[in-house]
């Protein structure tokens, strides 16, 4: 005869678990802040000063909820533990006696059993039975449950022992292994009917897997579409706003995150021109503008993603350092070439404007690939402006210094840049 599979019961309705929450929504925000952090070190975009506080923390992280992890397995063991450690009292009693009902008791086969890798105080080892159990009224049935046991109790439950079952009663099939049972019942266990000895089951239980953890031999709850839906966008939520919190820390905050969100889109799709954006333009202008203040610059260089500043070190006479901006995030460097830049080289943020950079960013682009744009700036340049010849003193060459802005492009055969008067918007070269 074929072997027939049961279901099990109407499992019950799951409830929301205000502690369950919280505690997933920071597990799938810290997984999601980790990634990012790895997408944004990869980039170049988090500080190499962050690699060890981001290090420390998520090693920090890891032990708060393995701990918090462990605890709860702990708590939602104990009742299997103590039945583990102390025979099957306390888990299925008789309500009025307050001990095991006589008739609950039935011998069982073991079949198989194997460790299920959880151990707990103790020695105590989780293992899955697999029993094949004869009750009293009825034909014999299989099933699986999961119990503690020591090292020391393994042998008692070798493959083809008998061994005192108890049923739960509120779960018809499943129950657990009476280690410590009566000496009617141990001899009952020592002599079974030979017919048992190699009798098969008719009927058989689903193997109700890790769900029997918790002390409550129950099927896991019941989820509605809706409600598995709701969870799934939700998870998925908490993993996007962990991955976006090292953006929003490194490149200025909710703005920016806000900003990639609506760029997703363009950025998925390839349209996304970042800094080159007007809108964009302005704002990183400004924010490189007010960094600069008054201070000497040798050179200011907007990029798709951040903004490069060769500035005058405020701390240290005649010394520039690299700059990299991105969004409100600053990497301030030495620059190695300090030594070699002389003053009238240099500009101030007063002696720019940001309609000379849209007007040259408009023309470039007639003239250039924008896909191929590398970057947009402010430098000096010098040029000959008179050439005097005197008897006396030779020739003398008057040079004037003036502010031009430059676009530059990556193309296949090298960069190549346009040249700007930042005052006239005349084309140089």
């Amino acid at each position: 005869m074929a072997m027939q599979s049961l279901s099990s019961p109407t499992p019950p309705k799951a409830r929301f678990n205000p502690r369950r929450f919280f505690f997933l929504a920071a597990l799938w925000m810290s997984i999601g802040a980790f990634i990012g952090f790895i997408v944004a070190g990869a980039n170049g975009i988090a500080p190499d000063s962050w690699i060890p506080f981001v290090v420390i923390g998520f090693i920090a992280a890891s032990f708060l909820f393995t701990g918090v992890f462990v605890m709860s397995i702990s708590r939602n063991l104990k009742p299997m533990l103590d039945a583990a450690q102390g025979g099957i009292a306390n888990r299925i009693l008789d309500s009025a006696e307050g001990r095991i009902s006589p008739d609950k008791r039935v011998l069982a086969r073991v079949g198989k059993l194997e460790e299920a890798g959880l151990t707990v105080s103790n020695f105590n080892h989780m293992f899955i039975f697999t029993l094949t159990v004869f009750p009293e009224h009825g034909a014999p049935y299989e099933t699986v449950i999961r119990q503690f046991i020591t090292m020391g109790e393994l042998p008692n439950f070798y493959t083809g022992r008998f061994v005192v079952f108890v049923e739960d009663p509120e779960n018809p099939g499943y129950g657990l292994i009476d280690k410590d049972p009566p000496e009617d019942w141990q001899q009952k266990a020592a002599e079974p009917p030979p017919a048992w000895k190699t009798q098969k089951a008719e009927t058989s239980y689903p193997d109700k897997g890790s769900a029997l953890f918790g002390g409550e031999l129950r099927l896991p709850a019941r989820m509605s579409p809706v409600r598995l839906t709701v969870n799934l966008f939700t998870t998925l939520a908490f993993l996007v706003l962990g991955f976006l919190a090292p953006f929003a820390l490194v490149t200025g905050g909710i703005e920016t995150v806000t900003t990639f969100v609506q760029d997703l889109p363009k950025t998925i799709t390839g349209q996304d021109e970042g800094n080159f954006d007007k809108e964009k333009l302005r704002k990183a202008y400004d924010r490189a503008a007010a960094y600069a203040s008054n201070r000497q610059i040798y050179s200011m260089r907007v990029y798709k993603d951040y903004v490069k500043l060769t500035i005058e070190n405020p701390a240290r006479e005649k010394a520039f350092d690299d700059v990299t901006m991105r969004g409100a995030v600053v990497d301030s460097r030495p620059d190695g070439t300090s030594a070699s830049i002389k003053p009238e080289e240099t500009f101030r943020v007063s002696d720019t404007n940001f309609g000379a950079l849209e007007r040259a960013l408009g023309d470039a682009l007639m003239h250039g690939d924008k896909n191929q744009l590398s970057y947009i700036g402010f430098r000096n340049q010098s040029a000959i402006s008179t050439i005097r010849i005197d008897s006396k003193s030779g020739v003398t060459v008057d040079e004037r210094k003036f502010i031009v802005v430059t676009v530059g492009f990556d193309g296949d055969y090298g960069s190549t840049s346009r040249t700007y008067d930042a005052a006239t918007g005349q084309f140089l070269n």
